[in-house]
Order: C-alpha cells, then structure tokens, then sequence
C-alpha cells in the first residue's frame, strides 16, 4: 500500500519496478493530489493498479466532515479517473471513533497496515540493507499471507529507494515463503503452488468465500468445542486413573527425566510406548510443534498438500495472533490443530539442587492453558474440512515435561489427551538435511525395518527448524515408491480419528 504520490518520478519508478515484478497494490490518494498531483494519479490509473481513499482527519475530526471528505474525494476520482473506492486509508494521527464511524456511514473499509516501511530515523537512508535491517527484526524472516506492508513514497532523500525497497521485500520476504530444493521449485515444477503474490488490498477482499471475522462467531463453533465445554472434572480421587488413560507418553520421558509429582506407581504405569495403541495398520501420525513464519509454515503445508497427508499442528499461542490468517491456512488445509501452551512453559523442572519447581501456580497454569485454546478457538474453532472440524483438545507439553498439578489443570481445562510420541526427531538441532531424514526414519521404523504401528513423530514449525520440510518431502516421496504390499509402506493418519470414545492408552498395543 502506497501514499505520498507528489513526486511523479518516484512514483513513476515504483509502477515499472511493480509491472516487471508482476505486482499489485493500493494507492491512497488524498484530496490536496487531487488538486496537485493528477498525473501521477493518471499514472497510476493507466497501470491498472488500485487507487483509494486517503484520508486527512484534522486535528479535530469530526464525522460529518469525514464523511463529507470521502464523497469529494470519490466524486473526483470517478470523474476524472473512471474509479469509485471503497477503501479508506487514515493517513496520519491517532485512532478515533469518528473516523471509523464516517468510514463505515460510506459503506467504505478502513484499511490499516502490518509494516510501515518508513520510520522517521530513515529519511536520510542510504542503501536498501539500512532499511531493511532497521524495519525486520531477526525474526521478521517474512511476510505473511494478508499482511500490508504501507509505503510513503514522498519521504527517502533518495528518490530511488522506495522502488528498490518493494523489488527487495519481493525478493527477500514474500518470495522466500516458496517450497524451492533443487528438485522442487514453482519454476521447475508447474504443481509447485507453495509461491506467494503481492496483490492489491481490493484483490484479496473480492474473495468474498475467503472472508473470516475474528474472533469467529461464537455460534459458529459447536457445542464440543466451545471453551466452556468441560467433561466431567478431574479429581484427586480419580486423577490417576484418568491420567493414565489419557497420557500418551515418550521413551525418553520417566521417572528420573520430566515425571514431577506423580505416584511412583503411577510413574511406573504410565505410558512410554509413545504409540497409539489401537493402530493395527502401518498408520504412523506426524506432529509439528511450537509456531513460526509463513517461511517455515508454507513450507511444510506444501509437502503435506503434495503428498495427500495431514499433520496436527501443537500451536504456542503468545504470537500467533500476530498472523492469524496463517493458521486459518493450516486448519483450512485439512490439518488438526492442537494446543502447546500459550506461554511455552513447562509444568514444572527439577532445579540444581534436585527439587521440583513448579513454573506457575496451578491457577496460573490453568489460565495460560485456557487462554492457549480460548485464542485457537477464536480462530479456527469454525473451520471444517470434509466434515473433521480442525480444532482438538489434544495437548502436547512444552519439553514433554509432565506433573501432577499440571496435568489435573489441563483435564479441568477441557483439554481430552497429552500427546507425546515415540519420537522427537529434535529437528530444531540437527547439523544436515541427511541427519533429520535419518531421525524422522528411526521413529517410523522399528530396528527390523517394518513400520512402528501408531507411532507418533514430532518434528517442528519453528524458523530454527530449517530442514525439515525438506526432508519430510524425501521421506514421504521414497514411501510413495513403495508397493502397496511393501510391509516398509506406511500410511499418514489422524490423531483424532483414534483418540475419541473414550481411547484408553492402558490397552495393549495389538501384536503385529
């Protein structure tokens, strides 16, 4: 999105670096370049990118005055250049009500922004490098799908930086989101849709069918999955029970590493198979924790769509709502979506000296956790793909670290299983792509090479994982090469179609 249109020549730069990059975007205009700058409004028109409304609200706006801003401006528009907007950008002081209120009396949308390309400190900017370094931060590794990055293009000293700052983010923050090894890429594969556009702020809006309202609708969520919805409470006098049933545990994980104030007979019972046991199939389940960028989750949503399989996302929700569209992509995909926390902190740690630290109180834990599937549910808890409703209460424990206190929160929070694994392919570590193929192998496989029935893999979507959809795009090609009867041929399934009616992980996994 663009503003700022009183040099042509920069303006002019910008719409031809645009046209060989292919891209579209929105040009508030402002009463004052109607009066000032129609050629490069001209310009603009004859490029075929979108022109709307910017607004300039006074000191003191009132609505009234607004509203009668907004007809001017789109009475001359329409006269002179043949359009009618219908988004408003306020192009400069504070929030008010009366500006939202005159932008809606219009029938007009108020459009906003996710990253302001130019500060203050960088009118005087000499070199792409110092704006870009300065705008994203280190793990501003993208942007995101909907996001607006805003432009001023009567700021930089330099009147070519601006265009060369919109080839730059291309390159750097929208291309990057793209699936490209040297053997799949969307040039040299034509089934390759991992690439991103840069589109105009109209072109998204016109896909009507795409629209969401956050938070979703209360009413769109059943009845299930509502955040209220709780099953019967967990007790002391039935903890026990209930969490052996309900935890699904890792190898790794017993009563000397990540088992804090649990019974000892109850330490020694729970599972450690990190299997699910009614598999009786060479079904196996792939599970990304934590969160991350359209760099990292893109990635790993086109090797799922590309191989026809479905993963469940374990979501930290502190920053996700910052790209809430972004996991409305991965719900939307077919996927599941399960809950990491909303803090990332593990229910407790046992310090130097040996003792269990709880990391928050139980009525702590129970808000973070509570907040953590509040926040999904507003978000996905409407998404509905070929009749499997997205959302779970599955759970998955930061650092697989499990406690008595935490774990009677999570059940009294509605939460239905902890979901560990049999292997945690620790993808945010590995040296090589060859080594994380090697990990996400050995937890799918057993010693004599036949398939680990159930076994639940967990892998990572986060930015320190950066191998790993690549090699879960080898891993799932060299199964798709396998004959069916192959014993070494496995299958990709849902958690959710095993940990319902009242799944019990005490059984003995069947014999194969």
């Amino acid at each position: 999105a663009f503003g700022g249109l009183s040099n042509p020549a920069v303006v002019q730069d910008v719409l031809e670096r645009m046209d060989r990059k292919g891209i579209r975007g929105t040009f508030f205009v402002t009463e004052r370049e109607l009066q000032r700058n129609g050629s490069s409004i001209a310009a603009i028109a004859a490029h075929h990118q979108e022109i709307g409304i910017g607004l300039r609200p006074g000191d003191v706006p009132e609505q009234k005055a607004l509203e009668a801003q907004i007809d001017r401006i789109r009475q001359k528009l329409a006269n002179g250049y043949g359009v009618s907007p219908t988004l408003v950008r306020q192009m400069y002081g504070a929030e008010n009500p009366a500006i939202e209120a005159a932008v809606a009396a219009k029938g007009c949308k108020l459009i906003g922004q996710t990253k302001n390309i130019v500060l203050s400190k960088l009118k005087d900017a000499k070199s792409v490098d110092e704006v870009m370094g300065t705008v994203f931060k280190k793990w501003d590794l993208s942007l995101g799908r909907g996001q607006i990055a805003y432009f001023r293009l009567d700021y930089f000293t330099d009147p070519s930086l601006a265009g060369k700052l919109v080839e730059a983010i291309k390159e750097q923050k929208v291309d990057n989101n793209a699936y490209r090894t040297f053997r799949d890429s969307p040039e040299i594969n034509p089934q390759n849709d991992s690439a991103y556009q840069i589109l105009s702020v109209g072109d998204v809006l016109a896909h009507k069918e795409a629209l969401w309202s956050h938070p979703v609708p209360a009413e769109s969520i059943p009845q299930a999955l509502q955040p209220s919805v709780i099953e019967a409470p967990v007790t002391k006098k039935n903890f026990n029970e209930e969490f052996l049933k309900r935890y699904i545990g890792a190898p790794e994980v017993d009563e000397d590493d990540r088992m804090y104030g649990l019974d000892q007979d109850v330490i020694r019972k729970a599972d450690k198979s990190g299997v699910i046991k009614t598999v009786n199939d060479n079904t196996i389940f792939l599970t990304f924790d934590d969160w991350g960028t359209d760099n990292t989750i893109n990635k790993l949503l086109y090797v799922l769509r590309k191989h026809h399989v479905p993963g469940t996302f374990f979501i930290i929700t502190k920053y996700m709502p910052g790209n809430p569209n972004l996991l409305r992509a991965i719900a939307l995909e077919g996927n599941e979506i399960g809950s990491h926390t909303d803090l990332h902190k593990a229910m407790a740690i046992r310090n130097e000296k040996g003792r269990i630290e709880y990391s928050q109180s139980p009525e702590d834990y129970r808000d973070n956790v509570a907040a953590a599937y509040r926040k999904l549910a507003e978000m996905v808890g409407d998404v509905k793909v070929n009749g499997r409703y997205a959302l779970t209460r599955f759970f998955r424990p930061p650092t697989l670290a499990i406690s008595d206190q935490g774990a009677m929160q999570l059940f009294n929070s509605g939460y239905t299983y902890l979901v560990s694994g049999y292997k945690s392919t620790e993808d945010y570590a590995v040296y090589d792509l060859t080594q994380l193929v090697g990990a996400i192998r050995s937890g799918i496989y057993r010693p004599d090479k036949k398939v680990r029935r159930g076994a639940v893999i967990i892998m990572h979507m986060s930015a320190t994982a950066k191998y790993t959809a690549e090699a879960l795009d080898i891993v799932l090609s060299q199964n798709e090469l396998l004959d069916d009867t192959d014993p070494r041929k496995f299958k990709v399934g849902y958690l959710s179609d095993y940990l319902k009616d009242g799944y019990d992980q005490r059984q003995e996994q069947k014999k194969y």
